[in-house]
């Protein structure tokens, strides 16, 4: 399996979380903007049946990011691992921004 493939679903998996959103555009932090509509940036780092993730997310503001770094990790960890059989090792989040607390409804490709 392509490590453009799982990435694609590690974003896909964190976009369908309602407190998330993704970052992107901008040089250097000017210009970027960030929203529900954009998908959280994901890289991975395949080797042999483990996986490292990389998310790049904006977080809804106020909220405990303990507490829903953990639901991510939960949640792209269950998805990696069931949809290809890979062991996800590891997930770094860095936390690109803080928006506005906007929760959305959930959406899932299943």
């Amino acid at each position: 399996m392509s490590e453009k493939v799982i990435e694609k679903l590690a974003a896909q998996s964190a976009h369908e979380l309602p407190f998330l959103a993704g970052v992107g555009g901008g040089v250097l932090g000017v210009g970027r903007t960030h929203g529900t509509d954009r998908r959280p940036q994901a890289t991975v780092d395949l080797s042999g049946r483990h996986v490292t993730v990389f998310l790049d997310v904006a977080l809804g503001f106020p909220s405990d990011i303990a507490a829903r770094s953990a639901d991510i990790r939960h949640h792209v960890t269950a998805s990696i691992e069931q949809a290809t059989g890979l062991d996800v090792r590891r997930i770094d989040i860095t936390i690109r921004a803080l928006t506005p607390h906007t929760e959305r409804s959930r959406r899932s490709l299943l």
